[in-house]
């Protein structure tokens, strides 16, 4: 480490120490939690004339898989430079930093841990039809209008404890009543109007002084600590605000600005507001469509945290669309309108600029009492909300009394707040929330009457603002049940019909209750259902369709469910141990005659048609068990049993089990925590995968004579994570995942194409294969993550919901039949270290190749 120009001081937000270090193990890296930040301080003790622009402090950031991220720092007066970050991976960063005028590099390593705040504001990892954070599967934000004086010292100074503290009072009741996300006025930049910004002294961003930036980080710092998202309405370049015009400044400007605030989580990023196009003098003639097109791309260039990006449209893009939502750096359409009393005009003007991937941002759409809206009822305060929510749009509700700055939204003085419409906002959020309305997108196309929020296929929620009937279009062979919601009162829920979907394209009917007044029909397929408790289970299915369970309580249990029949068998304890399971869990597989045959910690099980017979071959840890078309049995397991670090053995019949030589007797792996998989395809070829291997982390090999010899090892992947899995389709593709869910292509000998990260799997949460007779692949992992492989073509990343109180789901397990797969995971409590406990339960049901999950009831 060069420190002959310069000396570094380390800061975590954590306080988890300072620091100056090189490489080193996991345990002695400076740890920072997921998407908080990460901050160097670096001196530099030349003089520049200019140190905002003479000398730039670049920054290479580099994950263990290799993800690489080029960054900046910033200057921060005297002699001071600073690097900001926020991590959005687990495990070892390096980073590299230099000053450009020298080019003298520093270098070091830094851990990413779990954190429990908030992750970062973007797109649903699971479904980018809505806003979410890091990868929470669901979050539903509520968002309040705040006015100019927000950012004022002279309405609040975070260094005067004897002011009167109102912002801090405004945000405890913030909190108190739901809101999650602040949309305010001169942020930024200072929207220098009378009754707007105006005399207020809020931070100024232009010129660049750190002393301002400073002055606003003690006000995000505290509303990241909230957990509060932060919608700047005027944006960067604001409406009568300060800001640069040049090119040049404006790069510099950006640049600045992503250095030192780009790491808060909470930040959402308006490039102009409001309406740019509408009042074009308020913005110096200089944000033009092509200005803020040009713009929008520089920043999505350089932003290496990826916020959510937006402008601020004026009321006709509620009519004829956001002119950017389609632009590639746009990820929300933010709308002034409908400002509107009828549900279809403010639900069409909504959902025209939503996209699949793409966020809509309801921001100027129903503000009480502002002299621009029509007067809303209570009742209809309630019904818009439902209606914008169920567009799939995030409210802004204002509370005014006038123009936008005026009323409770204006002054954040409780005395001004008119909580009755409030608490209306609140209870249809609290509504809404029960809804698994991350899994939804919005589907007009499958109701004629309403508005619909479908996961197709498994479950419905339309929302009817008046009485009457609703037809849906239900076009899958499986019975559905319904029951109505009370949107006035959501604790009456009265039953619907059951419907069998028509095989004749036509449309079920349902119609309201007859009282009330405006109602949401919940239509579902039948659940996934709790079928055993225990833990570690896994799966397979015969020709006839039958599922055979395995799962470890106390040791090994199994049951059947007949297909024929649609009933589980009694539960069985075939009276193996299943001594240390989370090193050497279950695994069943079934011959050709029906027959199961089991293996758990170091002993294997198989069914004669009459009793079970117990033997105890020599591996006993990460084991896999396979069979082939001939009924002969395979087991890898870690730990060689002549000169490498595989050890595998066969069983065939009656016969005991024997010894095969090791698969990496001739290419050796680097050490025995080889974490093997291996798949027998129906040319009865062994493939087998594993870790560690000689040249790089993940290795394929294979052996076309029963295990003999293996003649094929090919390199993979650098993902050393645990553990690597494999899966071979009927036409002969082989497909390998890796620790971390990246998934591999066997092209030609040798050449592997990496297919990107299917499913965001960390430590040990174990990525595993399945496949169906279509070759549709299923890939699931820990934590109930999935993708599926639909026809050659990935359906997306999804997360299971749980069907017990438990939220924690753990191993996920397929087992591939016809032209969809039998799933199980579990439900309880624990993590992937050690896996759940064993009073989890065991959950049962059908997963299809486009991602839908259903019961059994076929």
């Amino acid at each position: 480490m060069n420190l002959s120009r310069y000396l570094i001081t380390v800061f975590f937000s954590a306080f988890i120490g300072i620091s100056v270090y090189g490489e080193g193990t996991w345990d002695k890296l400076p740890k920072v939690e997921i998407y908080q930040l990460w901050e160097l301080e670096v001196k530099n003790n030349i003089t520049y004339n200019d140190p905002f622009r003479d000398v730039t402090l670049s920054v290479k950031l580099t994950t263990r898989d290799g993800r690489v991220l080029i960054h900046s720092g910033f200057y921060d007066g005297g002699q001071t430079w600073k690097i900001r970050f926020s991590p959005d991976e687990y495990g070892e960063w390096a980073y590299e930093y230099w000053f450009t005028d020298d080019g003298k590099i520093t270098s070091g390593e830094f851990g990413c841990i779990p954190s429990n705040m908030p992750g970062r504001v973007q797109k649903n990892t699971f479904n980018p039809f809505w806003l979410g954070q890091g990868r929470q599967p669901k979050t539903l934000f509520k968002s309040f209008h705040v006015g100019d004086r927000f950012f004022a010292t002279n309405w609040d100074d975070p260094k005067n404890p004897n002011d009167g503290n109102a912002r801090t009072l405004f945000l405890d009741w913030a909190v108190k009543n739901g809101y999650n996300m602040l949309s305010i006025a001169s942020c930024f930049t200072n929207r220098n109007e009378s009754g707007r910004g105006q005399g207020w002294d809020t931070p100024k961003m232009w010129p660049v002084d750190p002393a301002e930036y400073r002055k606003a980080e003690v006000i995000m710092d505290e509303l990241k600590n909230r957990g509060i998202a932060i919608f700047p309405f005027a944006g960067l370049f604001g409406q009568f605000g300060e800001w640069p015009v040049i090119w040049d400044d404006q790069q510099f400007y950006i640049r600045y600005f992503l250095a030192r605030f780009g790491h808060y989580p909470n930040l959402i990023l308006n490039i102009a507001g409001p309406e740019p196009f509408w009042a074009e003098k308020g913005f110096k003639n200089a944000m033009l469509m092509n200005d803020i097109k040009r713009i929008g791309t520089f920043i999505d260039s350089v932003d290496v945290h990826g916020h959510i990006l937006t402008v601020h449209n004026e009321t006709r893009a509620s009519q004829f669309g956001c002119p950017f939502i389609d632009e590639p750096w746009c990820d929300m359409a933010t709308i002034q309108g409908p400002k509107t009393i009828n549900s279809e005009i403010l639900f069409s003007g909504l959902s025209m600029n939503h996209r699949p991937t793409k966020v809509t941002y309801a921001n100027e759409t129903l503000w009480a009492a502002n002299i621009f809206h029509p007067t809303y009822s209570n009742d209809r305060i309630r019904k818009n909300t439902f209606t914008i929510l169920f567009s799939g749009s995030i409210l802004n509700f204002a509370d005014n009394k006038g123009l936008s700055s005026t009323g409770f939204s204006g002054t954040m003085d409780l005395k001004d707040v008119n909580q009755e419409k409030h608490d209306i906002v609140s209870a249809v959020h609290n509504c809404f929330a029960t809804i698994p309305f991350n899994q939804m997108t919005t589907r007009q196309d499958l109701v004629k009457q309403g508005y619909c929020l479908a996961n197709e296929g498994e479950e419905y929620y339309i929302y009817l603002d008046t009485l009457g009937k609703v037809e849906v279009y239900l076009d899958y062979p499986y019975p559905f049940q319904s029951e109505w919601i009370n949107a006035k009162k959501p604790s009456d829920i009265r039953k619907g019909t059951s419907v069998l979907p028509p095989t004749n394209l036509q449309h079920s009917t349902f119609e309201t209750p007859s009282d009330g007044d405006d109602w949401i029909l919940h239509i579902y397929a039948t659940r996934p259902t709790v079928v055993a408790t225990g833990n570690f289970p896994d799966l397979a299915v015969d020709q006839q369709g039958n599922i055979h369970l395995v799962y470890n309580r106390s040791g090994l249990k199994y049951k059947k469910y007949n297909r024929t029949k649609n009933e589980w068998s009694k539960e069985i304890d075939i009276g193996c141990q299943c001594i240390n399971a989370i090193r050497s869990d279950p695994d069943v597989v079934v011959d050709s005659n029906g027959n199961p045959h089991v293996y758990c910690g170091n002993e294997y099980a198989g069914f004669d048609g009459k009793n079970w017979i117990k033997l105890k071959p020599k591996g006993s840890r990460d084991s896999e068990l396979a069979i082939n078309n001939n009924d002969q049995l395979f087991l890898a397991s870690r730990g060689g049993n002549h000169n490498g670090h595989i050890g595998m053995e066969t069983r065939s019949g009656k016969a005991n089990w024997s010894v095969l030589p090791d698969p990496d007797e001739n290419g050796k792996s680097i050490n025995n925590h080889v974490y093997n998989d291996i798949f027998v395809d129906a040319n009865n070829i062994l493939h087998l995968v594993q870790r560690h291997g000689p040249v790089k982390e993940v290795t394929y090999r294979r052996s076309a004579d029963g295990g003999l010899t293996w003649p094929i090892e090919e390199a993979v992947s650098d993902d050393r994570s645990e553990s690597p899995h494999i899966v071979v389709s009927r036409a002969g593709k082989i497909f390998v995942s890796t620790g971390k869910g990246y998934v591999f292509e066997r092209t030609g000998n040798g050449n592997w194409k990496e297919l990107g990260r299917k499913v965001g799997a960390q430590a040990r949460e174990q990525p595993e294969f399945g496949i169906d007779r279509e070759d549709n692949l299923y890939l699931t992992s820990f934590g109930g993550l999935y993708n599926t492989c639909y026809k050659g073509a990935w359906m997306g990343e999804k997360k299971i919901l749980p069907v017990t109180k438990h939220q924690e789901i753990g191993f996920v397990e397929t087992a591939g039949y016809r032209d969809f797969a039998y799933i199980v995971w579990e439900e309880g409590s624990g993590h992937a270290d050690e896996g759940l406990s064993e009073n989890a339960s065991i959950v049962v049901g059908i997963l299809f190749p486009d991602g839908r999950i259903v019961g059994l009831s076929e």
